[in-house]
């Protein structure tokens, strides 16, 4: 899959990387972020990253 990450102070952007890699990314360099969200809108932070990856992935158009 590709990722373009979704948080504006990040320019992470792969291509061809599986969920689980994006994942790591996450909880490494944003996780502080996370638990802001979910304590913010009383999510459990599984749902944040959840929401998190759906939204930083890109489908690219073949044609």
């Amino acid at each position: 899959m590709n990722f373009n990450c979704v948080f504006p102070t990040c320019n992470f952007k792969k291509n061809d990387i599986e969920e689980e890699q994006f994942l790591k990314h996450l909880k490494e360099n944003h996780n502080d972020e996370m638990i802001e969200i979910s304590k913010k809108e009383n999510m459990s932070i599984n749902a944040v990253e959840m929401i998190t990856i759906s939204n930083s992935k890109v489908f690219i158009n073949s044609g």
